[in-house]
């Protein structure tokens, strides 16, 4: 299976970069005054693979660090352990949606901006379903393999430490004949219910606050920097540019401006539902 590094990992390779390049040694230097293997010190910085604990010491040792520093690093590697339930279906996924379940199973709070649909980790099994009868026709399997992997995405909202979500949607959402009357009533009933949970944030961008709404994913890592995800007919592409995730954030605040309430939001669906029951 391919590996894929969690944010403490990555985070831990860009100081490990930082410490040689201020100490002035080359990959050659390192493997000279410390007996690690250029290939395994590259993996370490490059998040390429899993961090041999002795050899990490070893290393920050050569670089001068004291015990403290080495103890915080060397914690971080073991937070780079990371459950990449993901990976028994790897070969289904695009890379770029690898890589953005890597970043969710990590993060500590994150956003869900959407315009069509509602986002995955709210979704109900049969919403789920309903999906995959709309657009381009795939086959049976792969659409097992998205349900069973959108499915498993939602224990982040109900683990001991779960992931604070802020979820954005366009009342347009609301209206998309998604599976049917009864499909779509079950699905809001879920969110009402979802929303009276302190760590998840659902609210709607009425119609009547017409703004520019474009579909992405904003996750801040238990380590490391925020990230993007915009969506695209080519996938998630994975964005941590300072300058894109600063852009990213202000345009969440606008949405989260003209937004409803959370209470004024689950009033909102409890209407639709009556309209879809009628």
């Amino acid at each position: 299976m391919a590996f894929t590094a969690s944010s403490a990992q990555r985070a831990l390779g860009e100081r490990l970069t930082q410490l040689r390049k201020d100490s002035g040694w080359t990959h050659r230097d390192v493997r000279r005054e410390t007996g690690i293997p250029s290939a395994n010190l590259s993996r370490m910085e490059n998040a390429k693979g899993p961090v041999n604990t002795g050899e990490l010491r070893r290393l920050l040792e050569a670089y001068g660090q004291d015990e403290s520093e080495i103890t915080r690093l060397l914690e971080l590697a073991r937070d780079g352990v990371t459950d990449a339930w993901w990976e028994r279906w790897s070969r289904f996924l695009h890379q770029s949606f690898v890589e953005f379940l890597a970043y969710e199973n990590d993060a500590r709070e994150a956003w869900a901006v959407q315009t069509m649909f509602v986002p995955g980790l709210l979704q109900t099994e049969d919403y789920i379903r309903a999906l995959h009868a709309v657009g381009h026709v795939r086959d049976r399997r792969r659409n097992d393999v998205d349900l069973q992997v959108r499915l498993r995405r939602q224990r982040r909202l109900t683990e001991p430490d779960p992931l604070v979500l802020h979820a954005l949607m366009a009342e347009s959402v609301l209206h998309w004949q998604i599976g049917g009357n009864s499909v779509l009533a079950g699905q809001f009933r879920h969110l009402i219910e979802l929303n009276q949970r302190d760590h998840i944030h659902i609210r709607i961008i009425p119609f009547s606050k017409p703004i520019d709404i474009y579909p992405i994913d904003y996750m801040i890592p238990a380590i490391g920097d925020p990230v993007a995800f915009p969506e695209t007919q080519w996938g998630t592409p994975m964005n941590d540019d300072p300058i894109d995730t600063e852009d990213t954030r202000y345009h969440i605040e606008r949405y989260e401006d003209v937004a409803l309430s959370e209470e004024e939001t689950s009033q909102l669906l409890e209407q639709r539902i009556r309209e879809l029951e009628k």
